[in-house]
């Protein structure tokens, strides 16, 4: 059956109305014109819809059968309507965000949670993978955003800095390495290493004796708080690694840090409720010491010391 909605709503304006008169002037069609529309749906459907007097109007079974398939069929199309533009207006949808695992973890639920203030009818997919496929699911529309190192520029990208990372030293809670603000990375070197699998991230010329080796951050910070070694790692690794047993202080001779950035692609366009969460990590402040909502509290701190006593700060207990 080839029937419109406006078909159908005038249909239905009869049936409410109990007039054609009524609801010609309610449609605001002249009342032939709205009769004609009635009878090219009863011949569309093959029944009579309305018993037709000079005084009355009156729904015949087949009538009150059709007007209410009519009514769900129109009232479906207003709700998805609604949808449709509540998506349009970025109120809801889905926005997929890919991350680091540790950017994940330290960024991503402040993020959440003042989006679902904002906007609560916007459902959050957060895949989780390294710097090299986080840019990969962007560039293949698997996901919307991506909180990563900050790749290379490149015409297909939109890359917005939010901080910048750093490599600390994890040891043992009295530790020798971690007695000042600092360690430099000879000193590091000279201890046992628990390393990534991966190989750590450390200066050229730095060439230490990895004693262990473990593919997660957690499993590093275990070994070292049973005193099997020290380790390096990225600033943004804790929040995964919080243990009473460590201490952290920044690497310096040299710093190692790496920028951290909000990526999105520019063509095509990210969906409507993507642009939410993308304002709101815009804003962000990458700063996992403080434990605070990012963009939110105090500043980051700016000193090799202040880090230091942030990092111990933290610890439970203190």
């Amino acid at each position: 059956m080839n029937l419109t909605l406006a078909q159908l709503r005038l249909v239905v304006a009869v049936d409410d109305s109990g007039s054609f008169t009524a609801a010609a002037e309610r449609a605001l069609i002249s009342q032939p014109a709205l009769s004609r529309a009635v009878k090219d749906v009863e011949r569309i459907v093959g029944v009579r819809l309305f018993d037709r007097t000079t005084r009355s109007v009156a729904v015949t079974a087949d009538g009150r059968e059709f007007i209410r398939v009519a009514r769900q069929i129109l009232e479906g199309a207003e709700n998805g309507l609604a949808r449709f533009q509540a998506y349009r207006d970025g109120h809801q949808g889905t926005v997929t965000v890919a991350a680091l695992p540790a950017l994940a973890a330290c960024v991503l639920p402040f993020a959440c949670r003042q989006l679902a203030t904002q906007r609560p009818d916007i459902r959050v997919r957060v895949i989780e993978a390294d710097a090299l496929q986080v840019v990969g699911h962007i560039r293949a529309g698997r996901a919307d955003i991506a909180i990563t190192e900050a790749p290379d520029p490149a015409a297909d990208l939109h890359i917005r800095r939010i901080g910048d990372d750093r490599m600390v030293a994890v040891a043992p809670i009295g530790h020798p390495l971690a007695i000042g603000a600092t360690a430099s990375w000879d000193q590091w070197a000279r201890n046992p290493v628990v390393a990534f699998r991966e190989g750590p991230r450390q200066p050229r010329g730095v060439n230490p004796e990895v004693a262990y080796e473990a593919d997660t951050a957690a499993t590093v910070v275990a070994m070292v708080a049973a005193g099997l070694g020290v380790a390096a790692m990225p600033l943004s690794a804790l929040p995964l690694t919080d243990h009473e047993l460590i201490s952290i202080v920044p690497l310096t001779d040299p710093v190692l840090t790496t920028p951290l950035a909000v990526v999105t692609r520019t063509v095509p366009a990210i969906p409507p409720s993507a642009y939410a969460m993308l304002e709101i990590l815009w804003t962000a402040r990458f700063d996992p010491i403080s434990k605070r909502a990012p963009g939110m509290g105090t500043p980051a701190p700016s000193s090799d010391r202040s880090i230091t006593q942030a990092l111990k700060s933290r610890r439970p207990g203190r």
